[in-house]
């Protein structure tokens, strides 16, 4: 059985997801188009857009190098956001 992962280790998950998404969404390109360009697996973009898998650092450099962004435009908070007073959307630890 896997081992849970502390809350706000899932939260930073989360949103380095929807912040790809955004981005990704912005090049008008399909998850299977990234992962073609990013010599990365369809679904292990989906299992990171959706909070559910820590990428390897190799992966973020390439995803970063496809989507034509530095890796520190991925970190940036999502644009969507979130609302709970506990996360810290500037990204500090």
């Amino acid at each position: 059985m896997p081992t849970p992962i502390p809350p706000r280790l899932a939260e930073l998950r989360r949103q380095f997801g929807i912040r790809l998404r955004e981005v990704r969404e912005g090049r008008c390109l399909t998850q299977e188009r990234l992962g073609e360009l990013a010599e990365v697996d369809r679904k292990t973009i989906n299992r990171i857009e959706n909070g559910m898998y820590s990428p390897r650092l190799d992966n973020i450099f390439q995803i970063a190098d496809a989507l034509g962004v530095s890796v520190r435009d991925l970190f940036a908070p999502p644009s969507t956001g979130t609302n709970d007073p506990g996360v810290d959307n500037a990204g500090s630890a």
